[in-house]
């Protein structure tokens, strides 16, 4: 028809147009014919406010426009704000299925267009609604690859016959939910593991999840007659384009630990599982959050950073058209909120968002950056990007170029809704460059004070280098206060000499060396016992010198040194550092240790592990790394001794809970269960004693354990290999005794004692309830019957717990001759000093007179006599809880009770303190200066035993 037949109000907009009015009319033209005349009836009744709309789309789109008049029907749609429906995924070919995916997708870009110009800020709501396109198309996508390769090849499953899930990881602006109007998308692909599918045609599953990879690329990447959905970028996988389409989660894990780049940490800032199972990418994100959010002050990746953007700005030397990437851009915006996220957020959670305004906010929050600047930042950031969408709707090409020609910065103005060009630029130009000012004052390197102390450490470094290791500048090593001096040059000239300092470093990384060095030489002049730390730190140094994350960690935040040397003193702490030089995210951080939080971090760390070994593995890494942080903070004097052993005691009982559910499920997969004689499952206990028992695990600390059941002793599984119930306990207690005991590449979780099991170990490992109680009632000895003050159930079914508990109350409330009591408890004391011989000048914290074994006694003694009269004593477990009772309940005077609390607390915070510096708990007089005040508690505890029992040293 001709345009001039066209209703009144729209040819009105179209003489308004700034531009390509004739274009716009000759499609508006082309349209209105193909619409029914109610549909064109509907129209018009809208009036000149449609009209306009639909004349400023046609005029800033051209690729809406051309859309529009390819489907006319769509008008109307726009008009009612009526969605356009997705095909479902069927047995239909995939030509048609790829047709009606494009369709969908082109419908609701024109959608999101024409809502995005309409008046008002509809930034926020125009990128959530094209991620979620995206997402739909992908997880529309994904089901149909998936039904199309289980028809052929069945469902990928792992060697224990779970099937094996995927997942796709929205990285960049998708990751964020703030995807452009014409952007790539940038994802990684990865599953769960080995093995292959259970179909007909089976494959591996590796080649499984590549197929289902290529497939996806191809239904949302290629060309076809309807066009695309989405350009998809693959480079930010590991290892990039020369790394596997789809990776392991194992694998991926291992990656960002041995090889994770600057860039990538803020590449995963905005990570998001986007389609697939959705779960178990969260699972997998969780676990590399370390690699991404440090938990201390984490300066080190603003290197990286900068060196992105220098680049960034070369390639766009003398041109300032990139709104993104050029001054002031996009991505200075971005810069400013990735890098404080970096810096903080793994202390501050709220600033862990994928999305830049949700960030910006969270940094409001936290006071990071003056309010000023973040409205400022907030305003440009909404500005450029409307600009960003308002280049791309031209033509749906990805560009952040600025117009070169007139006509184009016409276009721009019209679509921004601004009356001329020049007000636009002006506008534009104030904004970047007020960006470009915070950026600067946010990112740009500062200047680092330089200390004339380091003057002389700079020059040893550099000596060590350079110089042969016989001539040793003696001057500069006395200034600096070795005690030692060839000693410590010989290990400074050793190290600088090495294989590694010589062929693992990059250029970056050798001048992170030679930053740091000196810094470490200067730091250990000032410490005591300096050549010890400095072999420590050499030590550590070679351990991280191919992890550039922790090697640019130490070199770019000497205030870490300084509490790192802190921590090195410890020869324990030094040693485990060195081994596993990943726990320095541990060591380093000022998060509290928290042990309610140690459940969700475990099963976190376990979701990923493919089979048992990895499990062990993985429980065992867990259990280091908060003992680690736990020695850090204690050995800091940042947690008293008793919450130390609270702590510790409960490590112990999740690491067991967690190891005895393993070894049930074994037991139940190859037997089935055991069945009491009520038709349940027979019940298990897990009873600790000794330190466990009573809540004061050591870091020397085994775990005492006896293992109690339920079960009728000719009961049987009721598996498809049913084997007496007798064995089958005896078997899962070998079982959990493995998990625990057995060393693995993590090394090993407790040493397993279970000689205090009936009958020691002669006796069977595991004992029913019934045969338990019998010994304890009638064949116990006094010494076994003290082991009961100090037990306590710690893992497997609570209700037979319970009841080894009302046992245990039991026995303790009995009463005892106080004569005999007395004596059998000075014998076993005499036994066990005549059995140790303690050299003079000495004091073995444990073993020699007045000392803990002593104290545990005197508790054991006063609890079996008294109990019977004051049953609330069998409520206390453990010798500083009995202490406390016992004095509580008048049995003991508050002299006594005081004299012996003090003398525990001080006995156990030494052999702690001691056994993290690699020290036996024999005390020599000469090496300690408190030797009197040990001295004195111990006469404290000698007395009060005196009093109570009566000498064993005669």
């Amino acid at each position: 028809m001709p345009a001039s037949d066209l209703p009144a109000e729209i040819l009105q907009a179209i003489r308004q147009s700034p531009m390509e009015a004739e274009a716009i009319a000759a499609s508006l033209a082309a349209i209105w014919p193909a619409l029914s005349g109610e549909e064109q009836a509907e129209l018009v009744r809208l009036g000149p406010s449609f009209a306009r709309h639909l004349v400023r789309i046609a005029c800033v789109s051209t690729f809406a426009r051309h859309l529009l008049q390819r489907h006319p029907g769509w008008l109307p749609h726009l008009a009612r704000r009526e969605g356009h429906a997705l095909m479902p995924v069927g047995a239909v070919p995939v030509d048609t299925f790829l047709a009606g995916l494009r369709e969908y997708r082109n419908a609701r870009m024109v959608e999101i267009i024409w809502q995005d110009r309409q008046p008002g800020e509809h930034y926020p709501e125009t990128v959530a609604a094209l991620s979620a396109l995206a997402e739909t198309c992908l997880q529309h996508a994904y089901d149909y690859g998936v039904q199309t390769l289980r028809q052929r090849h069945g469902i990928p499953r792992n060697k224990n016959g779970l099937e094996v899930p995927f997942t796709i990881l929205g990285m960049g602006k998708l990751g964020g939910r703030e995807l452009n109007l014409s952007s790539d998308i940038d994802l990684i692909f990865c599953h769960g593991g080995g093995g292959e599918t259970d179909g007909p045609g089976a494959i591996d599953n590796s080649e499984y999840f590549l197929r289902l990879g290529r497939w996806l690329i191809q239904a949302l990447d290629q060309r076809t007659a309807d066009g695309f959905c989405f350009r998809i970028d693959m480079r930010l996988r590991p290892f990039g384009d020369a790394g596997p389409l789809c990776i392991s989660a194992a694998a991926m894990e291992q990656y960002y630990q041995v090889h994770g780049r600057g860039w990538e940490r803020y590449a995963f800032i905005k990570a998001r599982p986007v389609a697939g199972d959705v779960a178990f990418g969260q699972s997998l994100l969780d676990t590399l959050r370390p690699f991404v959010y440090r938990r201390y002050l984490d300066y080190t990746a603003l290197a990286g950073l900068r060196e992105v953007k220098a680049l960034m700005d070369a390639e766009q030397a003398g041109s300032g058209n990139d709104i993104k990437k050029g001054r002031g851009g996009i991505r200075e915006i971005e810069f400013v909120c990735q890098s404080l996220q970096i810096i903080h957020g793994g202390r501050q959670p709220a600033l862990r968002s994928t999305n830049t305004l949700d960030t910006l906010a969270a940094i409001a929050q936290a006071e990071l950056l003056p309010a000023e600047d973040i409205g400022l930042l907030r305003h440009a950031y909404l500005f450029l990007r409307n600009i960003e969408h308002c280049l791309q709707m031209v033509d749906d090409q990805q560009t952040q170029q600025l117009p070169k020609s007139e006509t184009e910065w016409q276009r721009l103005a019209c679509a921004m809704g601004f009356m001329d060009v020049a007000a636009l630029r002006a506008t534009l130009s104030e904004l970047r460059l007020q960006t470009h000012t915070i950026f600067q004052r946010t990112l740009a390197p500062k200047p680092t004070p330089h200390s004339p102390a380091e003057d002389n450490a700079n020059r040893l470094w550099q000596f060590a280098q350079t110089g042969a290791m016989e001539a040793a500048p003696g001057d500069l090593l006395q200034v600096l206060h070795f005690a030692a001096p060839e000693t410590a040059w010989t290990s400074l000239w050793r190290f600088a000499h090495s294989r590694d300092v010589a062929s693992r470093l990059s250029t970056e990384g050798r001048q992170r060396l030679n930053r740091l060095l000196p810094l470490i030489l200067d730091l250990c002049s000032t410490q005591p016992d300096t050549d010890a730390l400095l072999q420590r730190f050499l030590t550590l140094i070679e351990a991280v010198l191919g992890r550039a994350n922790y090697l640019a960690l130490l070199a770019e935040n000497p205030p870490y040194l300084v509490r790192i040397a802190r921590l090195l003193h410890s020869p324990w702490l030094a040693q485990e550092l060195a081994r596993f030089p990943i726990l320095l995210d541990d060591v380093l951080s000022d998060t509290p240790v928290s042990p309610e939080h140690w459940p969700q971090t475990l099963a976190a760390q376990l979701q990923l592990a493919a089979d048992m070994e990895e499990r062990m593995d993985a429980l065992r890494r867990f259990k280091n790394a908060e003992v680690l942080r736990l020695a850090a903070v204690f050995w800091t004097k940042q947690m008293p001794v008793e919450t130390l052993l609270s702590q510790l005691s409960g490590l112990a009982r999740l690491t067991l809970q967690t190891a005895l559910d393993w070894a049930e499920a074994e037991m139940q997969r190859r037997h089935g269960n055991v069945r009491a004689g009520n038709g349940q499952v027979a019940r298990f206990a897990v009873i600790a004693f000794g330190k466990l028992g009573g809540q004061e695990m050591g870091f020397a600390s085994d775990l005492d354990l006896v293992y109690l059941y339920d079960a009728p002793l000719d009961a049987e599984s009721d598996g498809p290999a049913p084997i007496p119930a007798p064995t089958w306990f005896a078997r899962l207690g070998q079982r959990l005794i493995h998990i625990l005991s057995t060393l693995t590449r993590a090394g090993l979780l407790y040493q397993i004692d279970m000689r205090l099991r009936p009958s020691g170990q002669s006796g069977p490992l595991v004992t029913t309830l019934d045969a338990f109680s019998r010994y304890q009632r009638e064949s116990a000895w006094t010494w076994e019957h003290q082991a009961l003050t100090r037990a306590r159930w710690v893992a497997g079914d609570a209700e037979l717990g319970a009841r080894f508990a009302d046992l245990r109350t039991e026995i303790l409330g009995r009463p005892r001759d106080s004569g005999q009591l007395r004596e059998d408890i000075r014998s076993m004391r005499r036994r066990i000093y005549q059995s140790k011989s303690i050299a003079r000048d000495t004091f073995h914290l444990k073993l020699s007179p007045g000392g803990l074994t002593d104290i545990e006694f005197l508790v054991q003694f006063a609890m079996l006599g008294a109990c019977s009269q004051q049953p609330v004593l069998c409520q206390g477990i453990g010798t500083a809880a009995g202490i406390a009772a016992l004095t509580r309940v008048g049995t003991w005077g508050t002299e006594q009770g005081v004299a012996l609390g003090q003398a525990w607390h001080l006995y156990r915070e030494m052999e702690n303190r001691r056994w993290l510096g690699l020290q036996d708990p024999v005390v020599r007089a000469a090496e300690i200066p408190d030797w009197d005040m040990l001295q004195a508690a111990a006469h404290g505890v000698r007395k009060i035993w005196q009093e109570l029992i009566g000498s064993y040293t005669d």
